[in-house]
């Protein structure tokens, strides 16, 4: 009886031989849009990847460092790997394939509108923070902060947690507010903001991190411009992709 793996690796290899000449037949197809001479039909021509890179390519995006290829393994042994992640990323693969149509302006508009927040430029923010530390009060650690937050409508100043973390912050931009407190939180800083738009809010309910729960102050906040649909096409137009292949 054939194995999972031994079903799953002849899978990968009908997906590999189908996508290989389907990505050379899209490079072939954009650069053909043009006209273009010969010498740059010559230089276009040798950047066209080798049919062993795509091939090795596949290989390492469907297995990792942990490519039987790179282990010198005969391709009959039996590889440990996890069945269901393999199958999701196969899964995931497939779908690309079917779906590089183009979407109409109408569908690229609408989806532009319904998503527009994922595409704001980068807002700068100052403001102070009180932390309450995930590692000190462990589950009880929102509850400290919602007690703290009713102190200091009351007047009272609570003291937090000591960390690494600077207690207050200027003028620092999305990003860096992410790489500083963990990916998302200046999302979680603009949905506070948004939600008060009156006013710039202090104290905020708790905010979660990666070092715990915050009470954040604002002092001043510029949020971000958002782009116009034709400064950010080629994005919107692959996560539309996306979106049409997760729904399907």
């Amino acid at each position: 009886m054939t194995s999972p793996q031994h079903q799953l690796k002849r899978r990968l290899t009908i997906v590999s031989a189908l996508l290989i000449p389907l990505i050379l037949a899209i490079l072939w197809y954009q650069s053909n849009q043009a006209p273009i001479n010969d010498k740059d039909w010559d230089l276009n021509r040798q950047n066209l990847p080798d049919i062993a890179v795509l091939e090795q390519r596949i290989e390492l995006d469907l297995f990792g460092a942990e490519s039987p290829s790179t282990k010198g393994m005969a391709p009959d042994t039996d590889q440990p790997m996890d069945i269901q992640a393999m199958e999701a990323k196969l899964a995931g693969l497939t779908k690309n394939v079917t779906t590089l149509r183009q979407p109409t302006e109408q569908e690229l508009q609408q989806f532009y509108q319904q998503n527009q927040s994922d595409y704001r430029e980068a807002s700068k923010f100052s403001f102070r923070h009180i932390l309450f530390s995930r590692a000190k009060h462990g589950g009880q650690v929102y509850l400290k902060a919602q007690q703290a937050l009713a102190e200091l409508e009351l007047g009272n100043n609570p003291a937090g947690d000591t960390s690494d973390l600077s207690q207050d912050y200027s003028n620092v931009g999305s990003d860096k507010v992410d790489v500083i407190f963990g990916r998302g939180f200046a999302t979680k800083l603009l949905t506070q903001l948004l939600a008060s738009p009156q006013k710039l809010p202090c104290w905020t309910d708790p905010i979660s991190s990666n070092y715990g729960v915050h009470l954040v102050c604002f002092d001043n906040v510029r949020l971000g411009a958002f782009p116009n649909l034709d400064e950010v096409r080629s994005q919107v137009i692959n996560d539309w992709r996306y979106s049409v292949s997760a729904a399907e």
